[in-house]
């Protein structure tokens, strides 16, 4: 496996991984034998098919969608990691490309933590801000809140 950072803009990452020819063709085998009994070939009993028959059948790509599956959370994890990044986000997954000689490329846009500068922040002083309530204070303000509920024309006297 192989990982590179192609490209940072803030703090989206752009990242590509490529996974060799053999692992590739590993987990398609390992796709082909979890999927192999789904398939009704004539002539093969239900699940007995040869892969190449039923790639000849379904077409060449059909096992990789489910091999992508089951590749891609093994992969990945070790991609943020080697390149140590902090994804915040579900990661974007296209493929790039798919080769006999190149294996499976896949790109994955994925969404990091922002980096920041934190700026001086010892030595600050803040001038604490006293408030001094007094009883008479406190009775003035219930006597208002008092005298506005009788006022109300919303409220009724009963």
């Amino acid at each position: 496996m192989k990982t590179e950072l192609v490209k940072k803009e803030g703090n989206k990452v752009t990242l590509k991984i490529t996974v060799d020819n053999n692992k590739f063709e590993e987990t398609v085998n390992k796709a082909y034998n979890k999927n192999k009994g789904k398939y009704n070939i004539p002539g093969f009993r239900k699940g007995k098919a040869p892969k190449i028959v039923i790639e000849t059948q379904y077409g060449k790509g059909v096992f990789y969608n489910d091999a992508i599956d089951m590749l891609f959370p093994e992969v990945y994890p070790k991609a943020i990691e080697e390149l140590n990044i902090d994804p915040i986000d579900r990661p974007d997954l296209d493929v790039e490309q798919i080769s006999k000689e190149n294996g499976l490329v896949m790109v994955v846009n994925v969404e990091v933590k922002p980096e920041f500068e934190l700026g001086a922040y010892k030595g600050i002083e803040i001038s604490k801000v006293e408030n001094t309530v007094s009883e008479e204070d406190v009775d003035a303000r219930l006597n208002e809140m008092v005298n506005e509920k009788y006022h109300d024309p919303a409220v009724a006297i009963i």
